[in-house]
């Protein structure tokens, strides 16, 4: 079970706005990449470590939330690195949607959450069975669980993480 605080993303969310093009080329790195995120999204954030600062722990957001851009895994990195543990969202670019596997951060698809859930709201969420809290307001709302290997991926803390573990076991990895 996580629990926290959320952020509620307006419409759509590009991944060019997360993590702006002036720091793609900063090294892959979650302390680094934390500093500007969601800077191109509100003016609030656009200046060092502001997203950082209001210790969300999720982001709730609507459709192809990290869309419209190339792969760029800073985004990803820069979310982990201001605390957040999962997105939910209506649906997800795929390339993020991918870099999020990789890193072992739960993006998670849930159908109108984001029409349930203010800035501020206490989420609590299971990611074994799928059910998002929304403690603020006493709803509930219930996502896609995650397949099991995504589960383990996550759980190991990425995927470079799961293979060594996976090798160091001597154990097949499938």
């Amino acid at each position: 079970m996580i629990k926290g605080t959320c952020w509620v993303a307006s419409d759509y969310v590009m991944a060019y706005d997360i993590i702006t093009s002036e720091y793609w080329t900063s090294p892959i790195d979650p302390k680094e990449n934390s500093k500007w995120v969601m800077a191109g999204v509100k003016d609030e954030f656009n200046h060092k470590n502001a997203f950082k600062d209001k210790g969300y722990t999720f982001i709730v957001a609507a459709h192809n939330f990290a869309g419209g851009g190339k792969s760029i895994e800073h985004v990803i990195t820069g979310l982990m690195g201001s605390g957040i543990q999962a997105v939910f969202a209506t649906s997800f670019a795929r390339l993020q949607f991918r870099n999020a596997i990789n890193y072992g951060l739960p993006f998670v698809t849930s159908s109108d959450i984001n029409k349930g859930c203010e800035t501020g709201d206490e989420l609590a969420y299971n990611p074994e069975n799928g059910i998002i809290k929304n403690i603020t307001k006493g709803i509930s709302f219930q996502s896609v669980p995650a397949a099991p290997f995504v589960a383990e991926v996550s759980k190991a803390g990425g995927l470079m993480n799961f293979v060594r573990e996976k090798i160091a076991k001597g154990e097949p990895i499938e």
